[in-house]
């Protein structure tokens, strides 16, 4: 599969005819390309370099990105990857040059920064996203402020609180706000961040909602839409599908994450890009790489395709009020743990919620449990 993959990027840059174009594999949706396009077609111009960019996947990518890594020689020269697959592919990108690209990083968000810096900053935030919260304002009025206000919302309304809880990453973005805003790392089932956030899922789970067991981010999105639930965590997207059904900014609106003993803090999500170590173009591959994150381009993505900039000087969703909630959680943003085993991490967050609320575990013995998990796998 791998080689069958790197095999097809190989004919996409070859079909270019000019082996000083430079290729770029991102993930983009198929209405996404004429915009992007055209963005790189300023880059074209300015330098002289043909780019060609290959649509895929982010597990595509990845995967491709390994194969050419292991051949040590490929046909990438720029990636973009999920914030949250890159300590694994960290040993397949060069590193960068912090020290000139400081008047870069200067501009974005530190938290995005750092979740690029992995034995050296190695990947850039081409585009970012974070959770914010859905809400009837209809049924509700106003949002849960904190933690207690989001009990006692649960216990007006049995069976209307959403979780994205089907096993999957998604569940993990839903759980680790609530252990960093209690104090806790998000890597430790030990701490009392994750305890309090634990004991928090506990008083809640006799009115989250049943089906929240196989609940992702569009099915929740549905459940919503059909008054099912009266609040849920989810992503910008879940704003345009619900504003298209007419049904933001009345009865639904967006909100902050409601805060907890320590405050807010919501999961930094998006693509991140890097030079392959395999890049047969590396000093042109990290000229794009600038030009696509200056903030003319970055506002131009922006304005044009929606996306949330990592620029501290370009607003998310700026002049659109039905993205107020998703603004105000900028200052909030955490990276997950940048670790090569986070998927045993993520699986473990995702088991222990599930144990709590829908199996009646104890707090500290599901916590107990995932700790087991992590260090059993760990040691073997």
């Amino acid at each position: 599969m791998r080689l069958l993959l790197t095999a097809a990027l190989c004919l996409v840059a070859a079909c270019a005819r000019d082996r000083s174009a430079v290729t770029i594999a991102i993930g983009l949706l198929p209405g996404e390309l004429p915009a992007y396009r055209a963005v790189v077609a300023d880059f074209e111009r300015a330098s002289g370099t043909r780019v060609v960019v290959v649509p895929q996947q982010y597990a595509d990518i990845r995967r491709a990105l390994a194969a050419e890594g292991a051949a040590s020689r490929g046909t990438l020269d720029l990636v973009e990857l999920d914030v949250y697959s890159l300590a694994p592919a960290a040993g397949d990108v060069r590193a960068l040059d912090a020290s000139a690209l400081a008047p870069l990083t200067a501009a974005l968000e530190p938290a995005t920064v750092r979740a690029g810096t992995i034995d050296g900053l190695r990947f850039l935030p081409h585009r970012v996203s974070w959770q914010a919260m859905l809400y009837d304002h209809a049924r509700l009025g106003r949002p849960p402020a904190d933690w207690d206000e989001l009990v006692a919302v649960a216990r007006a309304h049995p069976g209307k609180i959403g979780f994205k809880a089907a096993r999957y990453e998604g569940l993990t973005c839903d759980v680790l706000p609530f252990v960093w805003s209690a104090g806790g790392d998000g890597a430790s089932f030990d701490d009392a961040g994750a305890r309090e956030a634990f004991r928090l899922f506990a008083a809640l789970a006799p009115y989250v909602n049943p089906r929240s067991a196989g609940f992702k981010e569009a099915t929740i999105v549905e459940a919503m839409a059909r008054g099912e639930i009266v609040l849920h965590l989810n992503w910008p997207f879940a704003v345009q599908v619900l504003a298209r059904q007419g049904l933001l900014p009345e009865p639904l609106r967006a909100a902050p994450l409601p805060a907890g003993p320590r405050g807010r803090a919501t999961v930094l999500g998006g693509g991140y890009l890097a030079v392959p170590a395999s890049a047969p173009h590396p000093d042109v591959a990290l000229r794009l790489l600038e030009h696509l994150l200056s903030r003319e381009v970055q506002e131009r993505l922006a304005r044009e395709l929606g996306w949330f900039s990592a620029r501290r000087d370009v607003a998310p969703g700026e002049g659109d009020p039905l993205l107020a909630g998703y603004a105000a959680m900028r200052g909030d943003l955490r990276p997950r743990p940048e670790r090569a085993d986070y998927p045993l991490l993520s699986r473990a967050w995702q088991e222990a919620f599930r144990a709590v609320v829908f199996d009646g575990v104890e707090p500290d013995a599901a916590l107990a449990a995932a700790r087991r998990r992590v260090d059993g796998r760990a040691g073997g």
